[in-house]
């Protein structure tokens, strides 16, 4: 397993350059579009992604909560799909996520301002002024989102393993470049656990609260039964991976099955801990299992439920169960 991170100054060629050799190796692109989709596929809030596009505010402590958080989901997604697959990334702080880990190659591609001027006045079709405005703009977010994440200088020369030139270089040659550096450090034979190895955060210990193991999960049970909808509380345990003997490696139990409609929902905060084992899981799932129906309920979708049936004032005690349907 392997994964390549493609920092770029603004108007370098850098999404093009990292588009080929992910073509060339046969890796998994993974840009904007990517991340898009599978935010999507996860059932998140797409506008949080252009709200990051954005940048982050001067002052770390002016970031809004739930921009915070899924900023660290994002970061936590791309070690997920380091577990599984050759990554070709574009941006995304990766350079400090998987900084010095072996594995990886991590590429920089500049470019004199005055070409990248020139570059972004071509592609963008904006006046010199304009370009330059928009190249200071897109430079200030790389170095605050990197420093907010990893606490390090975007421009330290260190932190990458070849520096590009595109003032001196075709795309091709440089996509050449990368390709011999690749080969010459053999990063596809080194095996993909040493490449995530304690990356991702652990997951909490369930601790049982009775009948349900969280309190949410309670409160959910709790409205469910008020309502008269039925219900079964982890019904049933899916195999997400089997060792060559068979035997179960890793599973999934989704919190709860909602016969009437045949769909499974599975319970989550924005706890981030949480939030990217969850996500994880139920792609997989969903890979594995195409036939069965199942949503991540966020946290903000039970307020909104609870909003739209006027219950955000009633305390979960007062959810009296009409009936036990387990």
């Amino acid at each position: 397993m392997a994964v390549i991170t493609i920092s770029r100054q603004p108007g370098t060629y850098g999404e093009e350059i990292a588009a080929r050799i992910a073509g060339q190796l046969g890796f998994t692109l993974v840009d904007r579009t990517y991340l898009t989709g599978l935010w999507r596929e996860d059932d998140l809030d797409e506008s949080i992604l252009e709200r990051i596009d954005k940048g982050l505010p001067a002052n770390a402590s002016e970031l809004d909560p739930e921009i915070e958080t899924s900023i660290k989901l994002l970061a936590d997604l791309l070690v997920q799909l380091a577990e599984e697959q050759d990554l070709v990334v574009v941006g995304c702080a990766a350079q400090g996520l998987f900084r010095n880990r072996i594995g990886t190659l991590h590429i920089k591609v500049t470019a004199s301002r005055h070409m990248r001027v020139k570059q972004l006045q071509h592609t963008e079709k904006l006046s010199a002024r304009q370009a330059r405005g928009q190249i200071r703009e897109l430079e200030k977010r790389r170095i605050r989102y990197l420093r907010y994440l990893h606490g390090i200088n975007w421009n330290e020369p260190s932190i990458y393993d070849l520096t590009l030139n595109m003032d001196r270089l075709s795309i091709g040659r440089a996509v050449n470049l990368i390709l011999a550096a690749v080969a010459e450090t053999r990063i596809q034979e080194i095996p993909r656990d040493r490449i995530v190895a304690e990356l991702l955060p652990e997951t909490e210990e369930r601790q049982s609260n009775g009948r349900f193991v969280h309190d949410a999960e309670e409160q959910f049970a709790n409205f469910l039964e008020f309502y008269g909808i039925a219900y079964e509380y982890e019904p049933r345990t899916f195999a997400l991976e089997t060792d060559t003997e068979g035997n179960i490696i890793e599973a999934f139990t989704p919190d709860f099955y909602l016969p009437e409609m045949d769909l499974y929902i599975e319970l989550t905060t924005m706890k981030q801990s949480l939030v990217t084992r969850k996500n994880r899981k139920v792609r997989k799932l969903k890979r594995l299992y195409p036939d069965i129906n199942i949503r991540i309920f966020y946290q903000r979708d039970y307020y909104r439920l609870m909003a739209k049936f006027g219950l955000l004032e009633i305390q979960p005690e007062s959810l009296t169960p009409k009936s036990n349907t387990k």
